[in-house]
């Protein structure tokens, strides 16, 4: 199987003089979290994600007054902070290479190419998941339990907002899963970085980096967790963790035994795990 037989052809983009806060209101209103920068002949030129536009969004330039580094912000243009050397793969690049590639490399997605460098398309850790999972509906795929993160960070409905985005960004993670009871070990609910971007104000907006700030810090995780989590428990398949992900279009699944979480399953491991019993066939 190839890249091209799965990948997406029609591709939401950017052109690097397109506007950060442009480029942000796509991604919100299209539920992505990368955006291909090409030029007006179609030729890719760089790759900006959510995560660039958070950093830039929270930069801190000391030397500049407050109203001068919020002009500063709603000027950025998607060229000053986008990627420009992508890792990309061609249409006949075999599914499995371009998996080990995203395993590797720690990426979401790869940009498809033509032999001139124009944008054929993408291809994202969920196509390649849903690729796979024919392959092993009669089952032999190895169990939840086997590739599941038992040290999972959690937090509490009563935490900011702001407590919240720290740890997911000293973490690198983008699900975390929210808890309480004795020992905290009960699952209620689930907080994502998009449930955050969603509550938090656009980078458009005219309150100030204090006020912003504040509304962060006084404003509970309860408030906008997701309470109806989908969830799996430890001996389930991991092709049925994958299935989930992809119909649910979400990018984590805790793991509950007896209601009391004790773990969580990505894309990647879904992925990885794929990928590994490939290899051992």
């Amino acid at each position: 199987m190839y890249v091209q037989d799965f990948m997406p052809t029609t591709v939401t983009t950017v052109t690097p003089d397109t506007l950060v806060r442009t480029a942000y209101q796509v991604m919100r209103d299209t539920q992505i979290r990368h955006l291909p920068v090409v030029t007006n002949e179609g030729t890719l030129v760089g790759i900006i994600t959510d995560r660039d536009i958070r950093r830039a969004a929270a930069s801190d330039v000391p030397h500049l007054a407050e109203h001068e580094l919020l002009s500063l912000l709603a000027q950025l243009r998607v060229q000053d902070i986008m990627t420009p050397e992508v890792v990309t793969v061609g249409g006949t690049t075999p599914l499995r290479e371009a998996g080990q590639m995203l395993l590797q490399k720690k990426f979401g997605c790869l940009p498809v190419v033509h032999a001139n460098h124009t944008l054929a398309g993408i291809i994202t850790v969920t196509d390649l998941l849903r690729a796979s999972i024919d392959q092993y509906e009669a089952g032999g795929l190895m169990r939840v339990i086997s590739m599941m993160h038992t040290q999972v960070i959690t937090v509490t409905p009563e935490m900011s907002l702001a407590e919240v985005q720290r740890l997911m960004r000293d973490n690198h993670i983008r699900h975390i899963p929210v808890v309480s009871g004795p020992g905290y070990q009960r699952l209620v609910g689930m907080i994502t970085d998009r449930d955050i971007r969603e509550a938090a104000p656009s980078p458009a907006t005219t309150l100030t980096r204090g006020e912003i700030a504040y509304q962060m810090a006084t404003t509970s995780v309860k408030t906008c967790m997701t309470q109806e989590v989908v969830c799996i428990g430890p001996e389930a398949e991991m092709v049925q963790a994958a299935r989930l992900l992809v119909q649910r279009r979400i990018g984590c699944l805790p793991v509950v035994d007896h209601a009391t979480l004790v773990g969580v399953v990505t894309e990647i491991d879904c992925l990885r795990a794929f990928l590994q019993t490939a290899s051992d066939a």
